[in-house]
């Protein structure tokens, strides 16, 4: 189970502890949705408190997954009860859900995997229409509406944004291995924006055409390694945040931006 032998192809400990590590960097730190909660938190110990508490009970629903993993495959070795040939691993505790346990459980469930995907879908929604209404519509407007006209906008972006969500799940069949294909998207995306504050906090020369040269080559870097070789999908967001935090400095110094700006920290 513990391997710690480096693999391009294989999920080792290692790999695993540096991956995710990166990852949760993203997740407590720049993740839109998070920052939108702990900014609704009034206090900063309330928000300390709330991220220790959710990183510990993190932990604990990591490991629950892993033992469901662990009872899966003593079900069908242990237990003598083979799951059809073709299932690919997206596939195989949802079959174990409908034909293995009883109605009423599988019911349960069920109900609670809609409840958890609609309590992700509609804080990434309502992230979205509230970066789309302050950080586009706003500056772009150039002018001041009032709070109302923004509130109507922000629940019409929602309605496109859930619309657009239920559009792609039904195609999501065609996608192939999902959790392939959502750690590629990941890391692709979401690595250069942790390189960016990476970049913001860490130097003082990086500006934002360097960060964007960084982020088109990892971005591209990562979508070929996804779809042209064996590279284990775990180090798909090392690659693209180390990458595009390695390019975007190179690039930075070797054409450093015209414009300086100085902040007034208590402006921040």
């Amino acid at each position: 189970i513990i391997d710690w032998a480096p693999s391009l192809t294989e999920m080792t400990l290692f790999v695993v502890m540096i991956s995710y590590f990166i990852q949760f960097l993203h997740d407590y730190g720049v993740d839109q949705v998070t920052v939108q909660r702990l900014m609704a938190t009034p206090t900063l110990g309330g928000m300390a408190r709330a991220t220790l508490v959710n990183s510990f009970i993190s932990v604990f629903v990591v490991g629950l997954l892993a033992f469901i993993g662990l009872g899966l495959y003593a079900y069908v070795n242990v237990g003598d009860h083979p799951f059809p040939d073709g299932l690919n691993r997206d596939e195989i505790f949802p079959y174990y859900i409908i034909h293995a346990l009883p109605q009423g459980i599988s019911g349960l469930v069920i109900t609670g995997v809609f409840a958890a995907a609609m309590s992700s879908v509609d804080s990434g929604i309502n992230s979205l229409s509230t970066i789309v209404v302050n950080d586009f519509v706003k500056p772009l407007r150039g002018r001041e509406m009032d709070e109302g006209s923004d509130v109507l906008l922000a629940r019409i972006l929602v309605v496109l944004f859930g619309g657009f969500a239920v559009g792609v799940a039904f195609f999501a069949s065609t996608i192939g291995d999902m959790i392939k294909t959502t750690q590629g998207f990941l890391g692709a995306f979401s690595g250069p924006i942790l390189a960016l504050f990476l970049l913001g906090i860490l130097t003082k020369r990086a500006n934002f055409p360097g960060w964007l040269a960084g982020m088109v080559c990892s971005v591209g870097v990562v979508l070929w390694l996804q779809y042209n070789t064996d590279v284990h999908f775990v180090y798909f967001f090392p690659i693209s945040t180390i990458g595009t935090f390695v390019i975007g400095f190179t690039t930075s110094l070797l054409f450093p931006s015209s414009i300086q700006t100085e902040s007034n920290p208590a402006d921040v």
